[in-house]
Order: structure tokens, then C-alpha cells, then sequence
């Protein structure tokens, strides 16, 4: 039998094996966006590193919000994202699923006022609101 290597956690108080507190540590934090203008949900990250979250300017224009294609499959297969409209301006959030895709049987979700959000997940077939306000 092998043992993994101990690493002290944050609170000093227990120890748990550096491998287990690695995974953790790299799963217990969303990855987090701000956009002022178009864009693909997932794509249009140039770091290469999918977001979870997308906080939307948007002033007194209308941004638009693409999901991915469901039809891809394990590209969007289980997988959450969050929309918020994070200002007070003007404009609003359209969220469009892809071509004749849905979110909840309907093309588009909008988002008018500041705060709201909505999160969806995909399973394959279509978007589906899982959470909103």
C-alpha cells in the first residue's frame, strides 16, 4: 500500500493528500468573464480556458449572448454557464441558442435589468434554465 504526501489546508487544522487538495482547490473556483460587446458563450475566450460565468455590460446597447451548439455534444453536454447583466444601463442581454436550437422551448432569453442572470445547462439536445431571477 502507498500513501500520497500530506499538505497542511488552509486552516491548519486537518491534513488531506496534496493530490485531493490540488483537485479542490482547481474545482471550488468559477472561471469569470466580463464582455461589453458580442459574443460566443465558451469560444470567444482567448485564453483558451471556457468560462462559467459571463458578466455583461451592456450601457444602452443590446448584447448578444450565443450559446454553443447542442449538437456537439460533449462540448455543452451537462455543462453550466451564468449570464448577468451587471450595470444599470439602457440596453439588455439577449441570450440566442444556436440556429433552431431552444433554451426552455423559445430561441432567445432576454435580460433587461441590472442583476439579472440566468444559468443554463444542456443536455445534448436543447438549454435548459436551471437557475434565474
Amino acid at each position: 500500500m502507498t500513501y500520497q504526501e500530506l499538505e497542511l489546508t488552509d486552516d491548519l487544522s486537518y491534513t488531506v493528500p496534496t493530490k485531493i487538495n490540488a483537485n479542490f482547490r482547481q474545482r471550488s473556483f468559477l472561471n469569470v468573464a466580463a464582455k461589453s460587446a458580442n459574443f460566443t458563450v465558451w469560444t470567444d475566450d482567448t485564453a483558451g480556458v471556457p468560462k462559467d460565468v459571463y458578466l455583461v455590460t451592456t450601457a444602452a446597447a443590446t448584447i448578444t449572448a450565443t450559446l454553443p451548439t447542442v449538437a456537439s455534444g460533449d462540448a455543452s453536454l451537462g455543462r453550466t454557464v451564468t449570464i448577468l447583466k451587471a450595470d444599470s444601463g439602457g440596453g439588455s442581454v439577449t441570450i440566442d441558442a444556436d440556429g433552431s436550437e431552444t433554451i426552455n422551448g423559445a430561441t432567445t432569453k432576454s435580460l433587461a435589468s441590472q442583476f439579472n442572470f440566468v444559468t443554463l445547462v444542456s443536455d445534448g439536445t436543447a438549454w435548459y434554465v436551471v437557475g434565474n431571477n
